[in-house]
């Protein structure tokens, strides 16, 4: 059942929109410094994203010998993982438009690439749900569907990609002590 631990791990790290995205240990542009403004908003949304990451904590249960359970686990985590999705995009509405030039059409993209991660989610967990698994072969084939579907999902950074693509966001992001400490990436 390997193949079936590397779609968990797939879907987990999509889901997870990179961590490591939020903050790099380098400084984006070593000659200037983030906006305070600016680096209170990326704070919030770094806690917002690790709020929807907690959910991920438990993977589903892998159940050899019973393939429905294993199943009806997936399903279970697939509808955490879409939670998680809504709390992190929740999270950067919650923030508010960032205070930076262009910051609104950055969240935008964010929360409409979180959107499509969700409809991408929503199918595929509604297959697994509906699917018929009897044995482990057919297991293996419900697994192979949803590994498909869930493959055509955006970059795994995700929004934070998105949110990055903005300079002075990028710059706040790198130097945000709130994301280094949630992400673990650096003091």
């Amino acid at each position: 059942m390997k193949r079936m631990h590397s779609v968990v791990l797939a879907m987990a790290a999509a889901a997870l929109l990179s961590c490591s995205a939020c903050g790099s240990g380098a400084p984006a542009d070593p000659g200037r410094h983030a906006d305070p403004a600016a680096l209170a908003w990326v704070d919030k949304v770094c806690t917002g994203v690790a709020a929807g990451s907690a959910k991920l904590s438990q993977p589903p249960a892998v159940d050899d010998a019973d393939p429905v359970k294993t199943r009806d686990a997936m399903v279970d985590f697939l509808g955490r993982l879409g939670s998680a999705l809504d709390d992190m995009a929740g999270g950067i509405r919650t923030a508010g438009v960032p205070p930076v030039p262009d910051g609104q059409s950055a969240v935008d993209k964010a929360t409409g690439t979180l959107a499509e991660t969700k409809s991408k989610l929503t199918e595929t967990k509604s297959k697994m749900e509906q699917a018929k698994v009897t044995d482990q072969g057919s297991l293996r084939q419900v697994i192979s569907e949803a590994d498909a579907t869930m493959g055509q999902l955006a970059d795994p950074e995700g929004p934070i990609k998105d949110l990055k693509a903005n300079p002075e966001l990028n710059l706040a992001f790198s130097e945000s002590a709130t994301c280094k400490r949630v992400y673990g990436t650096g003091s």
